[in-house]
C-alpha cells in the first residue's frame, strides 16, 4: 500500500448551498463564501501546489458569478458566510496527488459536498478547475465551466492559419493542428472530435476526426466536384451530423448536413436564397439559421431535413450570427442596428425578445458557454479582434492575454475525465486529473 504523507490545508472556508435557476440568479439569493489562503501546517511539502490549487480556485469562483465573496477578515468565526470548504493535499506514489475538499453549510453544518480529485501535480490548476465545478453544480443546479476549453483559429504566419485550444482562464495553450496552410473554422463535438475547414490540399476542404482520440481524415468533399467555400462547421449533439455552409459556383451559400456513417450530403435549405450559420437545437432535431429568403436576414428554423420552416424575427435590422442555448429554452442572436451591434435572446418560438447588450464592433462569431449561463463573442474591428464574455444580465468581461487576435471560437467543455485520456489524444500529452468517489 503507498504510504500517504498529508500536507494540511489550514480548513479553509466556502459555498453554501442555494438552488438557485442557472444563468438567472437573484443577487439576494446568491450564498456568500469565504476562502482565504492556505496556511502554513503539517510537513508542508504541497506548499506551492496549496498555493496554486487555492489561487486558480478563487479566481474560478470569482469568474463563476455564483457566489459573493469575502476576506477572511470580514468574517469572525465564518458565523456571516453561508458555507464552509476545506482541502488537504496528499502524496501518491508517481507525482501523483490526491485533493480531499468538503463544502459545509454553516448553519446547519450540513456536508453539502464531498470530493477528491486525483491529478499530477503538474495539472493542479485542473484539479482546482474541477473542483469548483462541482461546487457551483451545487449551488447553482449546474456545474460551473472552469474546466473548459475555448478552441479557436489564429495566424502563424503570413497566409497559415491553425487551430489551437486554450483553458479558459487562457492557461495551457496548445496547437491542434500543424497543416502548414489556411486551417480555420473549428468544431468541436460533444465526446471531444474536432473538424476543421482547411485549404492544405488547395481547395477548401472539411477535416475531422471519425472516432473519439482518432487521426484527423477528410470528411468533404470525397469527390474533386467541389472547390468553393466552406464555412460554418456545427456537430450534431449526437455527433454523427456534420452542418455547414457551401457556397455555390454562382456565389450563393447554402446549408448541407453530412451524415458521417453513410457519407450522404443533403442540402437542407431552400435553393435560390442565401442561408448561413446554422446551430442545432440540443436535441438534434431542428436547426436555427439565418436566411434572406425574404429580403433581410432573419433568424429561422426548421427540422433537420429541412421541413417545418418558421421564421424567429421580422423586424428591420439584418440579423448575423445565432447560437442555440445547450439548455434549449433560448436562442442568441446578433443584429445590425445603424452603426451597433445588438446582442438579444429569444424562445425557439420566437417569443419573449431580451435584449443584452450594444457594441459599436461588429460582431463576428457568437457561441454560448457551455453551462448556458453567458455568450462569448468575437468582437472584430478593422484588423483586429478580441473575444468578450458577456452575462445574461449584460456584465461582460474581455478576454485578452492568449485570447487576443483569435478567430472563431468555440467553448466547450471538456470531455468526462473518465475517458478524456483517449478523446484527448490529438491534444499534446495532458495529464488528466480523476475523479474518486460519487458526484
Amino acid at each position: 500500500m503507498t504510504r500517504l504523507s498529508v500536507s494540511s490545508v489550514s480548513l479553509s472556508l466556502v459555498l453554501a448551498l442555494a438552488t438557485v435557476s442557472a444563468g438567472a440568479q437573484d443577487p439576494a439569493a446568491v450564498p456568500t463564501l469565504v476562502f482565504p489562503a492556505p496556511g502554513r501546517t503539517g510537513d508542508n511539502a504541497h506548499a506551492d501546489e496549496d498555493r496554486e490549487f487555492h489561487s486558480t480556485a478563487l479566481k474560478d469562483l470569482k469568474d463563476s458569478g455564483a457566489f459573493h465573496l469575502l476576506g477572511a477578515g470580514k468574517v469572525p468565526g465564518g458565523k456571516e458566510a453561508d458555507l464552509m470548504f476545506r482541502f488537504v493535499a496528499h502524496s501518491l506514489a508517481q507525482g501523483n496527488l490526491l485533493i480531499e475538499g468538503e463544502c459545509i453549510n454553516l448553519a446547519t453544518g450540513a456536508v453539502v459536498l464531498n470530493k477528491r480529485i486525483m491529478g499530477q501535480t503538474a495539472v493542479v490548476d485542473r484539479m482546482a478547475h474541477r473542483m469548483v465545478d462541482f461546487l457551483v453544480g451545487k449551488v447553482t443546479g449546474t456545474p460551473g465551466v472552469a474546466d473548459s476549453t475555448i478552441v479557436f483559429a489564429r495566424s502563424t504566419a503570413p497566409g497559415i492559419q491553425e487551430i489551437f485550444g486554450v483553458d479558459r482562464d487562457g492557461r495551457n495553450q496548445r496547437q491542434l493542428t500543424a497543416f502548414g496552410s489556411l486551417t480555420i473554422q473549428p468544431a468541436v463535438a460533444r465526446d471531444g472530435r474536432l473538424a476543421f475547414v482547411t485549404y492544405k490540399g488547395g481547395p477548401p476542404q472539411i477535416w475531422g476526426q471519425g472516432r473519439a482520440g482518432g487521426p484527423f481524415q477528410l470528411m468533404y468533399p470525397k469527390a474533386s466536384a467541389a472547390g468553393t467555400a466552406l464555412s460554418d462547421l456545427a456537430w450534431s449533439p449526437d455527433g454523427q451530423r456534420l452542418c455547414f455552409v457551401q457556397e455555390s459556383r454562382q456565389g450563393l451559400a447554402a446549408i448541407q448536413v453530412l451524415d458521417l456513417r453513410s457519407g450522404r450530403i443533403a442540402q437542407v435549405s431552400e435553393p435560390g436564397h442565401a442561408a448561413k450559420a446554422p446551430c442545432w437545437s440540443p436535441q438534434g432535431t431542428t436547426l436555427a439559421f439565418i436566411s434572406d429568403r425574404e429580403g433581410t436576414p432573419q433568424v429561422y428554423t426548421m427540422a433537420a431535413d429541412g421541413g417545418q420552416l418558421r421564421r424567429l424575427t421580422g423586424d428591420p435590422a439584418p440579423k448575423g450570427r445565432v447560437a442555440w442555448n445547450p439548455r434549449e429554452d433560448r436562442i442568441a442572436c446578433t443584429a445590425t442596428a445603424g452603426r451597433q451591434s445588438e446582442l438579444f435572446t429569444l424562445a425557439p418560438d420566437g417569443t419573449g425578445r431580451q435584449h443584452v447588450l450594444s457594441s459599436p464592433e461588429p460582431v463576428a462569431s457568437l457561441c454560448w458557454s457551455p453551462d448556458g449561463r453567458s455568450l462569448l463573442l468575437g468582437l472584430q474591428a478593422g484588423k483586429a479582434s478580441r473575444l468578450r464574455v458577456v452575462g445574461l444580465d449584460g456584465k461582460t468581461q474581455d478576454l485578452g492575454g492568449t485570447l487576443a487576435g483569435v478567430q472563431c471560437p468555440q467553448w466547450v467543455q471538456n470531455p468526462d475525465p473518465a475517458l478524456a485520456r483517449a478523446r484527448l489524444d490529438p491534444f499534446p500529452p495532458y495529464p488528466v486529473p480523476a475523479l474518486i468517489g460519487a458526484p
